[in-house]
């Protein structure tokens, strides 16, 4: 499949990465990542953050305004702006590709620019020219029906996390709104919710097991398993149900409406986060376990702000207090590896080397240039000799 970005840069990126994570765990001798860093050098062009927000700002703004100049100078009306909006998307992708392939950019921020100028363009355009009638805008929820392929096949192409936001908004917002139509979609819509994020879930998880997925798609995978995480915890909440529907039904009164199957909602508001914590705890999962924590704090709240009788001063002085403790008691707790957990540096386990099988060969022949036979050696601890030094 044809990609903005070249794929082994990529693969050779991460690969450098994981080689200097394991130099700061000394893992890896300088000699070695020495001898990793040659054979895989970053060849991208390398920007700082600062660097890449202001080239991303001013893009953005100079692309808006051309659009805007071009609609000015030439009066048009709305579907004209729809021709204009397409012919935008094709420029703004064709200087997005030009500018990769000679600059050698990777999200430098001038690239994320002009992706979101003509995927954002590219529906506009759509919209205006093909499902605008009489001069009426379509619904959101069709808007977003219109959109999400088009940021999908912006995201297959890019793999930009921007974009990804984008989509996810598409996604949710087309389900939020269009069951808003239907006559059962209100009571309906937790539900759905719940059920379309465990699969979304579940989906890019299984895509994130391919190699290549993981490398290309790595941050845009990640984000989408945060929110689908979050999204299906808040559609089961009791609080987040109770208040929605309150909004919905433009209720003005201080107190809002009790909702059917109170009892339902009153049991996922703990055993959505509880499902995670365990999860997380049997799957070595530190994103469900942050997750659960997350909602068992929200149920807590929750339970406070309907049942608690205490002022709200009081309830988060002990809520910090506990938690507090917690902590102090998990970091001492976890000083040593107790059930696959332990309290250290966030690092990837040595184990992760049999991913990267580029990475074991320059280590192969790393270790076959520092180790030739030169009769029985004993000592030293580092990779050869009979000794047992600390330095594994």
């Amino acid at each position: 499949m044809i990609k903005a970005y070249n794929l082994d840069w990529l693969k050779e990126r991460d690969i450098r990465q994981q080689a200097d994570r394991w130099h700061a765990q000394q893992i890896l001798s300088d000699q070695q990542v020495s001898v990793i860093r040659d054979a895989y050098p970053i060849r991208f062009k390398q920007t700082g953050a600062a660097l890449e927000i202001g080239s991303f700002v001013f893009t953005l703004l100079a692309a808006l305004a051309l659009y805007g100049l071009v609609s000015i100078t030439l009066d048009i009306d709305s579907r004209g702006s729809g021709l204009v909006s397409l012919i935008m998307a094709a420029g703004t992708f064709a200087a997005a590709v030009l500018s990769i392939r000679s600059n050698q950019f990777y999200r430098n921020g001038i690239d994320n620019a002009l992706w979101l100028v003509s995927a954002l363009s590219a529906v506009w355009g759509l919209v205006l020219l093909f499902f605008q009638r009489n001069d009426v805008f379509p619904p959101f929820w069709e808007v977003c029906l219109i959109a999400l392929p088009i940021l999908l096949a912006y995201i297959i192409y890019t793999g930009d996390t921007i974009l990804t936001y984008f989509a996810l908004t598409a996604f949710y917002g087309a389900i939020f709104d269009g069951l808003l139509d239907l006559s059962w979609g209100r009571s309906a819509l937790p539900f759905v919710l719940i059920g379309t994020s465990a699969g979304l879930f579940g989906l890019v998880t299984w895509l994130g097991r391919s190699m290549d997925m993981a490398v290309y798609y790595a941050d845009g995978l990640t984000l989408t398993r945060w929110v689908s995480l979050l999204v299906g915890m808040a559609a089961g909440n009791y609080y987040a149900v109770r208040e929605l529907n309150a909004v919905l039904l433009e209720t003005r009164s201080v107190l809002s409406p009790e909702i059917a199957l109170r009892g339902l909602f009153w049991t996922t508001t703990f055993v959505i986060p509880l499902l995670y914590g365990v999860l997380g705890f049997r799957r070595r999962n530190r994103m469900l376990l942050m997750v659960a924590a997350v909602g068992v704090v929200a149920a807590v709240a929750t339970v406070n702000h309907y049942l608690g009788t205490w002022p709200l001063s009081v309830v988060l002085a002990m809520l910090g207090s506990t938690i507090i403790g917690l902590a102090i008691g998990f970091i001492r707790y976890l000083s040593t590896p107790k059930y696959g957990f332990i309290d250290a540096i966030d690092e990837e386990p040595p184990l992760e080397l049999l991913r990267h099988v580029g990475l074991v060969t320059t280590l192969q022949g790393t270790a076959n240039a520092q180790n030739h036979p030169t009769g029985p050696r004993f000592g030293g601890g580092d990779f050869s000799g009979g000794g047992a030094g600390e330095n594994y």
